[in-house]
């Protein structure tokens, strides 16, 4: 029993030894460290920190139909010259040699050199250096002179696509360009790249670049349509306004412009701040393009075919409310089709009561027009049909069945509408081509299918319906040789509240929009065209229809669609 304590005793003291050596063996390390760092001349102040290097962040390109790149967004480095004194052979020949190899005059120069003649500390000499001037002072191959490097993110298309492309701010705390709205926020994880570290006079860790994205934006179509955008908003006195075009097929957005528009290079310039979220992110009551939903979900329940009728006293009154067509004119025995065509809401809403609440509501989410948009966008507001919850009353419905009293965003509307051109699939809707990453390889974003809605029978009901319209009431949207189809809405702008004197909750003022397709034979495009507070009086047919007319002749001459209405070239060939 003694032996064994002495055994244990003996152990206890050869590991108190061990200990005690490797002590002294890490102090004795730390202090030739600290020799070191003396030697070196790094002192707390000024050389032992790490400091952030900031990553290039990727660049943002719109492209043309030839596959043309064009740049959007792109970073680049400014840099800090600092100079430090205890490294310096001859302090007052170095600063000045630096000072002419920048060929630039410096007014309080004697004043820099006295200060670092007598600092111990690091000093500023110039801001802002670009990459050649920094490149320039590194071939003198002073030991006294680091740079501070300064990331910077540039917009070179200006205020063309400000609101979809959104902008950064640095981050101090990460060292990273961050994306506040639009794309920039979206893609913030793939674009922002990964931060280096750095001592004054060597790098520790380089910075990873982002990674590049390629946008299905097409530069000279985008161009056209802030064009055509701007010029509508002038001839028709409107507040502001959006245009959207799509491949139909794919889903892919090749153009939006918006007004009002901000330049993100002058972001901090804007007093207000809600400009900063687009009109593609935000709801809207949108008139009577939601008719196509309520016909299509009828035509296929076969609850009626477009030769039925109804009769239309110009009214229908639903839970003491009156609710009048668009011009309070009645027109007697009507079918479906013309009163689809001619946009009557009493026909929405005789429609809208065949087909009950419970299957109203199948519809609205069969079309996921109550559901966010499938889209590479950020920001988006959640669709709006709480008045139809159970138990919904009758008038919610019947204005739910012209668009009125709920609301959703135009993405929304773009990407429910495409079945009606697309086979009856609903497709997400992408910003984004391609990805091309910092090592050069590249991820391709493809369509996706995201459900299927409508039978073929029913899409061959309504289509023609659809080109009706624009045979027969949105007139000005026709062009010869090719068919065309969609449908107008217009739509009253939400009071903010209700009143004694203003019991429905509405303003004056309207929202117009036109949403279609082209050609109707083979879709390849869909156009959404929405113009907010034009002069009143107007009307979509009369505003946002041949604003849509003039982005599809711009589509049919830079795209060369063949036309599909032969017959209507035939005939002007034979009266020729």
């Amino acid at each position: 029993m003694v032996r064994l304590k002495r055994i244990k005793s003996n152990n206890l003291i050869a590991i108190s030894s061990f200990f005690i050596i490797i002590s002294f063996f890490f102090l004795f390390i730390f202090q030739l460290y600290k020799l070191q760092i003396a030697k070196a001349g790094f002192n707390h102040n000024s050389f032992s920190k790490l400091t952030k290097i900031p990553p290039l962040r990727g660049n943002i390109y719109l492209r043309d139909k030839d596959g043309n790149l064009f740049l959007a967004a792109t970073s680049y480095y400014l840099y800090d010259l600092y100079f430090y004194p205890p490294k310096a052979k001859n302090i007052e020949k170095e600063i000045k040699t630096i000072f002419e190899r920048l060929k630039v005059s410096e007014s309080k120069l004697n004043d820099l050199i006295d200060a670092a003649k007598n600092s111990s500390k690091s000093i500023l000499l110039m801001k802002n250096l670009t990459d050649e001037q920094k490149k320039e002072i590194e071939k003198l191959k002073y030991d006294s002179v680091f740079f501070e490097e300064k990331i910077f993110r540039q917009y070179p298309l200006n205020d063309l696509l400000g609101t979809v492309i959104g902008f950064v701010r640095f981050n101090e705390e990460t060292g990273l360009l961050e994306g506040q709205y639009g794309l920039e926020k979206y893609y913030d994880e793939i674009l922002k790249g990964e931060v280096g570290y750095r001592n004054n006079f060597q790098i520790i860790k380089n910075p990873q670049k982002g990674a590049d994205i390629v946008l299905n934006i097409d530069y000279y179509l985008q161009r056209k349509a802030n064009e055509i955008l701007k010029s509508a908003l002038q001839e028709f006195y409107a507040s502001g306004g959006l245009i959207i075009v799509a491949e139909a097929k794919t889903g892919n957005i090749l153009a939006v412009a918006e007004q009002p528009n901000y330049d993100p290079n002058k972001f901090s310039e804007q007093k207000d701040y809600s400009i900063f979220i687009s009109r593609l992110s935000k709801n809207y009551e949108p008139g009577s393009v939601m008719k196509p939903f309520i016909y299509a979900a009828a035509f296929e329940e076969k609850l009626i075919k477009p030769e039925d009728t109804y009769e239309d006293k110009g009214y229908v009154v639903l839970n003491g409310w009156k609710i009048f067509n668009f011009d309070k004119k009645g027109r007697g025995v009507v079918d479906f089709k013309t009163a689809l065509e001619q946009s009557l809401n009493t026909g929405a809403v005789y429609v809208s009561q065949l087909l009950g609440k419970t299957r109203f509501l199948k519809y609205i989410e069969a079309f996921r027009l109550n559901s966010k948009a499938e889209v590479d966008f950020p920001i988006l507001e959640e669709p709006n049909f709480k008045n139809l919850k159970d138990p919904g009353r009758e008038v919610n419905f019947g204005t739910a069945s012209f668009g009125q009293g709920i609301a959703l965003s135009p993405l929304n509307l773009v990407q429910s509408f495409n079945a009606f051109s697309n086979q009856g699939q609903i497709l997400k809707l992408n910003f984004v081509k391609e990805i091309i990453y910092p090592d050069n390889s590249k991820k391709e974003i493809k369509p996706q299918v995201i459900t299927k809605v409508m039978k073929k029978e029913t899409l061959e009901t309504i289509l023609p319906i659809l080109e009706g319209v624009v045979e027969n009431q949105a007139k000005k949207a026709k062009i010869k040789g090719f068919r065309i189809a969609g449908k107008t809405g217009s739509a009253l702008i939400p009071a903010a509240k209700e009143t004694p004197e203003n019991p429905s909750g509405y303003t004056e003022n309207a929202i117009t929009t036109f949403i279609g397709f082209l050609p109707a034979s083979n879709p390849k495009y869909i156009v959404l065209v929405r113009l907010d507070k034009p002069a009143q009086g107007l009307l979509s047919f009369g505003t946002a229809v041949p604003t849509f007319r003039k982005v599809a002749e711009f589509l049919i001459n830079y795209y060369t669609i063949e036309p599909d209405k032969f017959e209507e070239l035939t005939k002007e060939i034979n009266n020729f």
